[in-house]
């Protein structure tokens, strides 16, 4: 039997560039924020997971011990290629459905390590198609998706400067949001003069790197009804990913594996881009974002610069986006941000940057050849 589910807790802990205090205290932070948003403690926790990512956070079992929950029924770490911070928040909603625990938090948790540079191949063997990249200074992600949005600038004439849309509204977004660690405006003079990253990604095409962590709780939807707050209820939650494991040989690099996933989540929920009221878009690199727009239908293929230039994604606009700022200015918490921040749009309580009437709300996390999404609905 499957039961129908809800966010009913979000919570963050302190998020900054360089904190001084530790990834498990980050982690404890947000996930009792979360708690007692929903008016619920840590003795009615059974189950929980987390994406632990490459040594960035703490697994289940810290938080478990540290919080004090007697046991749990059901915990997933999930390590691995996959949507990051989204994929514990689906991965929890599909096992409260499913009966095999009744009340999960989940979270994602950063610190960044100082001692190396990001990216993949350094201090370590690397076995598979990395093997090929790594010594030859190709390891990283924006290395790999600038490949992709410049293909996708030459086949339909996206520009840098409808990619510096994305930056300056975005920007704009978090002035409005008290934990975005950017909040300072900017413009499209600002984005010119940050510095190339790879091209076509300037700085400020790239998410910020914080420490910090987001923890939201999930249990059914009939349990939620008698809690603290409003139920944002689960509607849809979908993995995709395509024919090609290697980034550079994609089928077609003017989409993702975003195409998919919405296929997924538009056949499976009933419900089409005409129903959503706003849209929390990975944005690890700004480029990320549009593409997502394209792929989920909410624009057609090829018109998502336009699309962003001409105001639509604004607050106010047809379809907001990431309206806390995104990871391009609400710092890089691998899109937990994003759940939390479309749960608390859905319950009426984002203040100057709230949505108006709000109601249905999609997240997306993930790029290039791996991609998640989850639906909510408020007002339940």
């Amino acid at each position: 039997m499957m039961r129908d589910v809800a966010i009913v807790g979000t919570g963050y802990s302190a998020i900054g560039r360089a904190l001084d205090t530790t990834v498990g205290a980050l982690t404890l932070d947000a996930c009792k924020a979360a708690l007692n948003e929903a008016g619920l403690t840590p003795k009615d926790v059974d189950g929980m997971a987390t994406y632990p990512a490459a040594g960035d956070s703490v697994p289940c079992f810290y938080v478990v011990e540290s919080l004090g929950i007697p046991r749990l029924d059901w915990f997933e770490d999930l390590f691995g290629w996959m949507p990051a911070g989204i994929t514990p928040v689906i991965a929890a909603a599909h096992a409260v459905a499913r009966g095999a625990c009744d009340v999960a938090i989940t979270f994602r948790s950063v610190k960044r390590n100082r001692e190396r540079p990001p990216g993949i191949g350094y201090g370590f063997r690397v076995p598979g198609d990395m093997q090929f990249r790594a010594p030859f200074g190709d390891p990283m992600t924006s290395q790999w998706l600038a490949m992709w949005a410049r293909r996708h600038m030459h086949t339909y004439g996206t520009t840098e400067e409808q990619l510096g849309s994305i930056a300056v509204t975005f920007r704009h977004h978090a002035t409005m949001n008290p934990d975005a660690p950017l909040r300072v405006p900017i413009t499209l003079d600002d984005y010119f003069a940050s510095r190339v990253v790879t091209t076509p990604f300037r700085l400020l095409d790239c998410d910020f790197p914080v420490d910090g962590a987001g923890a939201v709780v999930i249990t059914t939807l009939e349990r939620a009804r008698d809690l603290k707050t409003k139920p944002v209820k689960v509607l849809a939650g979908e993995f995709a990913t395509g024919p090609r494991p290697d980034w550079d040989q994609w089928e077609d690099l003017t989409f993702m594996a975003s195409k998919y996933c919405a296929e997924n989540l538009w056949r499976r929920s009933g419900l089409k881009p005409d129903d959503l009221d706003l849209a929390e878009l990975y944005d690890g690199f700004s480029w990320l974002a549009l593409c997502w727009l394209e792929d989920l239908g909410i624009c057609p293929k090829g018109e998502g610069g336009p699309f962003i230039a001409d105001g639509n994604v604004a607050i106010g606009g047809t379809i907001p986006a990431n309206t806390h700022g995104g990871s391009l200015s609400g710092g890089r918490l691998h899109a937990i941000s994003h759940v939390i921040e479309c749960a608390r749009q859905l319950r009426g309580e984002c203040g100057d940057r709230q949505v108006k009437d709000a109601r249905v709300g999609v997240v997306t996390a993930g790029g290039g050849l791996m991609a998640g999404a989850l639906l909510l609905e408020g007002n339940v």
